[in-house]
């Protein structure tokens, strides 16, 4: 069985014994969506090719999308920056800042959500979804990314995930467990408005014995109610 039928079965498996568990992916939308104004200003940190946002097209008057890439997609607008360093966007200018697997790149998270927090207009938010070290894969990961060099840890990472190694990226996560967002986002002025982690079976999964894992570690979380430990951090963050 190769890897995406491995996944697809474990994504199956957690549906059966995890009914109605909220999804991250979907939180991660429903929070920028809900933050959105009508005819608000967004902007995508860190797009890449995707466009994910393009479920607010309709909602919002421009959707930015930003990358240290140059890229074309659905958005229309779209900045090559470095936006670990600054964001190349007037203070006070911006209803919603989002950004999926980012934050775990960066070298000085802090100062990019210092940096987020200027462009936003009082009352804007910025919403975003990283990995949580303290779940198992990615603290393998971090672990690695300790000990190896990053570009025999990207190999890795390929070789084990079956993922393309252009999007495999040098990892760093200094903002990268719930108490630390937490902190990080109060200490740049935000105030938390959610912050939760949730689940991720399908990351490990490319055998089935690995997908069973998966889903009786999520199972159990959920029975204890270990909040801390899920794979995926989704948090909101509203500017004063």
């Amino acid at each position: 069985m190769n890897r995406d039928a491995s996944r697809k079965w474990t994504a199956d498996l957690r549906r059966r014994y995890l009914p109605g568990e909220p999804g991250a992916y979907t939180t991660f939308l429903h929070l920028a969506l809900s933050a959105c104004p009508e005819g608000g200003r967004v902007i995508d940190l860190g797009c890449g090719e995707e466009g994910y946002l393009s479920c607010l097209m309709e909602r919002a008057g421009e959707i930015i999308g930003m990358d240290d890439r140059p890229l074309r997609g659905p958005y229309g607008h779209y900045i090559q920056a470095d936006v670990g360093k600054s964001i190349p966007l007037e203070a006070g200018s911006v209803d919603v800042a989002a950004g999926k697997f980012l934050l775990e790149h960066l070298e000085d998270p802090a100062g990019f959500l210092r940096e987020v927090y200027r462009v936003l207009r009082p009352g804007g938010r910025v919403v975003l979804m990283t990995p949580n070290i303290i779940y198992y894969p990615y603290a393998l990961n971090y672990l690695l990314s300790l000990i190896l060099p990053q570009e025999k840890r990207m190999r890795l990472v390929a070789l084990f995930s079956g993922r393309d190694a252009h999007d495999i990226f040098p990892v760093r996560y200094r903002c990268n467990t719930p108490r630390r967002v937490r902190r990080e986002l109060e200490k740049a002025g935000f105030e938390v408005l959610h912050l939760k982690t949730y689940g991720d079976c399908e990351v490990s999964a490319v055998t089935r014995p690995l997908g069973v894992l998966a889903v009786a570690y999520e199972r159990i979380a959920s029975l204890v109610g270990v909040e801390w430990a899920r794979g995926f951090i989704v948090m909101a963050g509203g500017r004063k």
